[in-house]
């Protein structure tokens, strides 16, 4: 599923309305009839509701007079708030406007009266400002967004929640907050990145008459997208009836430290669970004694406990027939193990997984990363995203997508930030947002869980990007059927270990 920024949905439409002489007021027409079709649902089949439709003075407005007419055709009681100048509406506007004004639908241009007009509605239709908005709220309309807000019915949202940045997802002072909406042709990144994505409520997509080919980005351009389940399906490795543990591949682990044994106990288990043939875990005795006591089928290796400053050889450390290393979760800060990482980084001769306590190793100079010469994928939460960017940390936050993107195409590694919509990037500008996930998930150890996922799928053949983005999938998807069992409060990461299987079976 294709995810676009608004001027990308603003150009495809327009390309689409030359090459194939679509009048821009049809696709007007069609948008107001899907609002309207979602409207009836949310009025529960009432025969006469009271209907507000509070409208800007740009297209989005546009589609809400036409909905207005709509609904009162359909029986409804139909209220039109106007905030703006309703002398200077031009083009679709202004012919949707006129249709109203004949019909003798009330327009109010007062924007005090709205809060007494949202007060006495069953169904609330927000057509204030659309996917153009990229700038500061006027008064008026941040006055109109906060009297919407003060409905006690379902809000529609047409295209976007009014105040929400449909590029970004970024709230512009206020938003208002939707019961659901409504957008056209494709999904908005604003409707599917945080904090847009908690304005939006339930967000459906519906078709204005756009033909299909239309709905693609252009030859050399990509798209955010979201996999949905058959696509995800695609991505599993094959199992071949005759096989052994090699063909599932043979996975190194370098995690854990006396503080944090469990971190490589979660990533080792995680990786079998994901279906990787052998699990070797590199690790210092303490931690060894903790993998052997919970992860039976774990090999382990003992390292020093303090990681030396000496050359290491990978080939001492690596077992020779790995096909992929994760490195980092819980290896501790300590200038040893941080010298260490960077020397496995730079011998590494097999696919690399990076995350945690490997990421910060690199904070300071990530120029580390260039000496990085197989694929390589890292998982940075926000706050060692900042740390590598030398962003803060709700700089991160509020721009994942596109400081995932760039963080990808400079260093040439496929960069999985992690967030409640994760998003994962690949050098080549291919990105994926992952919509599976829950609350359930914002545990210590989660993240130690969707390494090993990632790397068992590696280990198994996947290219380090597709893994990614199945593992993001499947760890999500884990989570929510967790949280099905056990509420959103009781999963811990060793719980979300016994889900991986059934999440596998898309």
């Amino acid at each position: 599923m294709y995810i676009v920024k608004g001027h990308e949905m603003r150009e495809l439409e327009n390309r689409a309305m030359k090459k194939y002489a679509i009048p821009s007021v049809l696709l007007m027409e069609n948008a107001a009839l899907q609002v309207v079709k979602n409207g009836l649902r949310l009025l529960n089949d009432r025969s006469a509701g009271n209907v507000t439709v509070v409208c800007g003075s740009g297209n989005n407005g546009g589609d809400g007079l036409a909905s207005a007419r709509l609904f009162y055709t359909k029986g409804h009681n139909v209220r039109v708030a106007y905030i703006g100048d309703i002398s200077k509406a031009q083009g679709d506007v202004l012919i949707n406007l006129r249709m109203v004004q004949q019909m003798g639908i009330p327009i109010e241009a007062d924007p005090e009266a709205l809060p007494e007009l949202v007060a006495e509605s069953h169904l609330v239709v927000d057509a204030l400002l659309g996917i153009g908005l990229s700038g500061p709220l006027r008064p008026n309309y941040a006055r109109a967004i906060n009297a919407i807000n003060t409905a006690t019915v379902p809000v529609l949202s047409v295209d976007i929640p009014s105040g929400v940045d449909a590029d970004t997802g970024k709230v512009m002072d206020t938003a208002v907050h939707a019961h659901t909406t409504v957008t056209f042709g494709l999904a908005k990144i604003g409707l599917m990145a945080y904090p847009g994505a908690e304005y939006a409520g339930q967000v459906i997509i519906e078709d204005i008459s756009l033909p299909a080919e239309a709905l693609s980005p252009p030859a050399g351009d990509h798209w955010l997208q979201a996999l949905c389940q058959p696509d995800i399906a695609a991505l599993l490795p094959k199992r071949p009836a005759r096989s052994n543990k090699g063909t599932f591949g043979r996975m190194c682990v370098i995690a854990g430290c006396r503080e944090m044994p469990g971190a490589a106990v979660l990533c080792c288990k995680a990786a079998y669970k994901a279906g990787a043939g052998l699990v070797h875990a590199c690790v210092v005795w303490d931690v060894a004694k903790v993998i052997q006591s919970y992860a039976h089928e774990v090999i382990t290796t003992i390292l020093p406990e303090i990681l030396p400053n000496s050359e290491p050889d990978t080939e001492a450390v690596v077992p020779p027939q790995a096909d992929v290393i994760a490195i980092g979760p819980g290896l501790g800060r300590n200038p040893e193990s941080f010298v260490f990482v960077r020397k496995i980084m730079n011998q590494a001769s097999v696919p690399l997984v990076i995350d945690a306590d490997g990421l910060m190793a690199i904070a300071d100079d990530i120029t580390a990363l260039k000496s990085i010469k197989v694929p390589c994928v890292i998982t940075p939460h926000p706050g060692e995203m900042a740390a590598l960017t030398k962003l803060t940390t709700p700089e991160v936050t509020g721009n994942l997508i596109a400081i995932a993107q760039e963080f990808a195409k400079t260093h040439g590694i496929v960069t999985l930030l992690k967030d409640a919509r994760t998003v994962i990037a690949s050098p080549d500008g291919r990105t994926f947002i992952n919509l599976t996930g829950t609350p359930a998930l914002a545990k210590a150890g989660t993240g130690d869980v969707l390494t090993g996922v990632i790397a068992a799928l590696i280990a198994q053949g996947l290219a380090a990007f597709d893994a990614a983005v199945l593992a993001a999938y499947v760890h999500g998807f884990a989570g929510e059927l967790a949280a099905k069992s056990l509420s959103v409060y009781g999963v811990n990461a060793s719980d979300l270990l016994e889900y991986l299987p059934y999440a596998f079976m898309l």
